[in-house]
C-alpha cells in the first residue's frame, strides 16, 4: 500500500514537471510565432496618427496667438523651458508626478520637436521645431491661457501617443529581427535592414527619393488625403536636414529603440579619459 502511494505521488510530480515544461515551451512558441509589424504598417500608423496630430492642431489654430502672448519673454521671444512648462500646465489634472511627466511628455514632446539637445534658456524656432504651434500675431483680444485647455491638451496628447507607439512597435520590430537572426547579427546589420525596408520596392534613386516615393504609396493605399503635407512632416520628423540620408534615418531608429550612437558614447569616454589624465580632449592640442 505504501509503495503504491509512492508510486502515485510520483506519477503525479511527473505530470507536474511535464505540464510546467510543456507550458514553458508553448509559452516560447507562441512568443516566437507573434506577428512582427512590418516596417510599412508602422509608416502607415505613423502616416495616421500624422493626420490625427493635423486634425488637433486645426482645432487650436484660433488659439495661436494667447497659446504665444503665455509662453512668450518680455523680448517676445519663446524658450525651450517656458515651452515645456506650458505643455505640463495642460496636464495637471492627470496628477502626474515630477518623474512620470520626464518620463511620459517630456521625453515624448521633446523626440517630436527635435528639442533633446536644446537648453531650457534655448529659443524655439523653426530650426529646431518641427511645427510652431503659437501664433506671433497680436492684437488686444488675445489673453493668457490659464489652466488646461481641453483641446490644447488633446493636441499634445495626440502626438505623445504617437511617439509612444512609434517608439513600440520599431523597437519590437527590430527586437523581432535580432531574435531571428541569432548573436552573430550586430545592431548595424539590423538597422541597415531596416533602413532598407524603408525605402519600399524603389532601389534606383537617392536616399530622400525611395523613402519619399514608399510614403507617397503608402499615403495612396492609406488614401491620405493631404499626402504632400503629411509626407512633408514625417520626413522633418525624423530630421530637421533638407533631405532624408541613410544617417540621419539611423540616427532616429536609434531614438526610437534606445540605442545610443555608438561613436558620441566612445568619444565621451575618450574624452573622459584624457581629462582624467589632465589632457584636453580637443584636437587642436
Amino acid at each position: 500500500m505504501k509503495d503504491l502511494k509512492e508510486n502515485i505521488q510520483k506519477n503525479n510530480m511527473k505530470k507536474l514537471v511535464l505540464s510546467a515544461v510543456l507550458g514553458m515551451f508553448f509559452y516560447c512558441t507562441n512568443n516566437a510565432m507573434k506577428k512582427q509589424i512590418d516596417i510599412n504598417e508602422i509608416l502607415t500608423i505613423m502616416i495616421k496618427n500624422q493626420v490625427k496630430i493635423f486634425k488637433a492642431k486645426e482645432k487650436i489654430t484660433g488659439q495661436g496667438k494667447n497659446i504665444y502672448f503665455t509662453i512668450k519673454d518680455e523680448d517676445g521671444k519663446v524658450k525651450k523651458g517656458k515651452v515645456l512648462e506650458f505643455i505640463a500646465s495642460q496636464f495637471k489634472e492627470d496628477q502626474l508626478q515630477e518623474a512620470e511627466f520626464k518620463n511620459i511628455i517630456k521625453k515624448r514632446i521633446e523626440q517630436y520637436f527635435h528639442l533633446e539637445n536644446q537648453k531650457d534658456e534655448d529659443e524655439c524656432t523653426e530650426d529646431n521645431l518641427t511645427e510652431i504651434f503659437w501664433n506671433k500675431e497680436q492684437n488686444e483680444e488675445q489673453q493668457k491661457i490659464e489652466g488646461v485647455h481641453e483641446e490644447i491638451r488633446k493636441y499634445f496628447l495626440e502626438i505623445i501617443n504617437a511617439e509612444y507607439n512609434l517608439s513600440k512597435d520599431i523597437k519590437g520590430n527590430y527586437e523581432t529581427k535580432k531574435a531571428k537572426k541569432g548573436e552573430e547579427w550586430k545592431e548595424e546589420e539590423i538597422l541597415r535592414e531596416i533602413i532598407q525596408e524603408c525605402y519600399g520596392e524603389e532601389k534606383n534613386n537617392t536616399p530622400d527619393q525611395q523613402f519619399s516615393k514608399n510614403l507617397e504609396k503608402l499615403c495612396l493605399l492609406a488614401k491620405i488625403e493631404n499626402k504632400a503635407d503629411v509626407i512633408g512632416i514625417i520626413k522633418r520628423r525624423i530630421t530637421l536636414d533638407k533631405n532624408i540620408t541613410e544617417k540621419n534615418l539611423e540616427s532616429f531608429l536609434r531614438q526610437k529603440i534606445g540605442i545610443e550612437e555608438k561613436k558620441e558614447v566612445e568619444q565621451k569616454i575618450v574624452n573622459d579619459h584624457l581629462k582624467q589624465e589632465g589632457c584636453c580632449p580637443c584636437c587642436d592640442c
